[in-house]
């Protein structure tokens, strides 16, 4: 398994899942500049599924492609999904990089 080439930053973010018809509510329990967990009931999604982050943040919601590489289940049930950033905007990274310095 490869390692992480950034720290991920505990936090609890409601964000919605977009995927051309499936749109899917879910809360990231850790972020980064290049990915994230998110916790959500993640049924009809696949390895390599691609889809649109919706995160509202103060008045306006960032748009954050991603991609699924990890399908994380509990008891055989999926409950949350590992996202790789796919050319995360600009002012996506500057929130995270924001976060950091709350730290």
């Amino acid at each position: 398994m490869a390692r992480r080439t950034t720290w991920r930053i505990p936090i609890r973010l409601s964000v919605i899942l977009n995927s051309g018809t499936r749109v899917r509510p879910g809360t990231v329990t850790n972020i980064s500049e290049k990915g994230m967990f998110i916790s959500a009931e993640v049924t009809g999604f696949s390895e390599d599924s691609q889809f649109d982050i919706s995160i509202p943040l103060k008045g306006e919601v960032l748009h954050v492609p991603g991609k699924l590489v990890r399908l994380s289940k509990i008891n055989g049930t999926n409950n949350g999904i590992g996202v790789e950033l796919v050319d995360p905007p600009q002012d996506y990274i500057d929130f995270v990089e924001g976060l950091l310095y709350v730290l």
